[in-house]
């Protein structure tokens, strides 16, 4: 099981959406919490199947207040007992209004004595400070630790005056003592993204395991036929296995052609998603440098490459959506009849 949380600073942006669906596919997360949306709940709720989630639950921005969203996937109702208890937090915006989100967090734990993990954006940093006060005064009486890291020390980051940045850890994981008795395996990574100055924190309960990936089914894709070289590659593949003189004979030389018309995409349209994994790797790198001092120049191309292969991969993969899928049709069977 894991969790992935994100301070998206608006979901209105067709970039932060695109991003939000490419981390929930890469990751694959159990639950999904996206704070400051700034839309309407319903256009945050409508973004359930897309991101590949079975329920969802969220909360209209109200100016600065609201703006919630969590998705979550039915494994995660289990009949296991003890239970555990998870909160997605997003601290109030206003200073002078962030004791409300403390006192609030204060009243779940004198209600409940569940193991307990609170995951989200604080908008807080945890050092002495007096102006800070409230919030160690939260974690004091709940009880609550740090869960440690991996990844750069920092989640946030702002051009302050002066033309300097600000990098602070605004997003961490806070957990009671027996929640992490009870999953003692528990991490969290800083990812990366492009459409926020937040980036996304991903807690998992346990160590992912390596599963060997089964074979997906085979689906015709309509985007091959704007292809120029698939004609070709589908008349001589077809061409290459003789004539079927047998159902057997059709059967083989139908695999032959689906097996082949799969490689062939991979070669032809993965490019894009091995691109954005090497311009992903090379971000990390130069965000983590030792004496960064704000985004380069070769940072600020990188992210709008990022983001013109986000698009470019959202058309390709458009026919997958629901809705296109029913007007054109799975045509697994389409290229056989040609």
């Amino acid at each position: 099981m894991s969790c992935l949380s994100w301070n998206c600073r608006g979901l209105g942006n067709a970039a932060t959406v695109k991003e939000l669906r490419e981390l929930a596919k890469k990751f694959a997360p159990s639950v999904l919490c996206v704070l400051e949306t700034q839309v309407h709940k319903s256009r945050v709720e409508g973004l359930k199947r897309s991101l590949g989630f079975d329920n969802s639950f969220a909360v209209s921005s109200s100016g600065r207040s609201g703006g919630l969203g969590i998705f979550w996937n039915n494994e995660i109702k289990l009949d296991l007992l003890p239970y555990s208890q998870l909160t997605c937090v997003y601290g109030e915006a206003q200073t002078n209004e962030r004791h409300k989100t403390w006192n609030m967090l204060k009243f779940i734990k004198s209600s409940s004595h569940l193991p307990w993990v609170c995951v989200g954006d604080f908008n807080e940093v945890l050092h002495q400070s007096e102006h800070i006060a409230g919030f160690r005064e939260m974690v004091d009486v709940c009880g609550f630790h740090d869960l440690s890291f991996e990844g750069r020390n920092w989640t946030f980051e702002k051009k302050v005056a002066g033309g300097s940045y600000c990098r602070v850890r605004l997003d961490r994981a806070l957990a009671s003592p027996e929640w992490s008795s009870r999953f003692p395996a528990a991490s969290v990574h800083h990812l990366s993204a492009v459409a926020s100055d937040h980036i996304p924190i991903l807690m998992q309960w346990h160590r992912k395991r390596s599963q060997q990936r089964r074979k997906g089914r085979f689906r015709y894709e309509i985007m091959w036929e704007t292809h120029q070289e698939f004609s070709d590659i589908l008349e001589q593949t077809w061409k290459s296995g003789g004539n079927a003189m047998s159902l057997c004979d059709l059967q083989q030389k139908l695999q032959s052609l689906s097996d082949s018309l799969v490689g062939w995409e991979k070669h032809t349209f993965g490019h894009v998603r091995r691109e954005l994994q090497k311009l992903e790797k090379e971000l990390d790198r130069l965000r983590n440098m030792p004496n960064r001092s704000g985004p380069s120049h070769a940072e600020l191309k990188i992210v709008e490459k990022v983001l013109e292969l986000h698009h470019r991969e959202e058309l390709m993969w458009k026919q997958r959506a629901r809705i296109e899928w029913l007007c054109a049709g799975d045509k697994n069977t389409r290229c056989f009849h040609l």
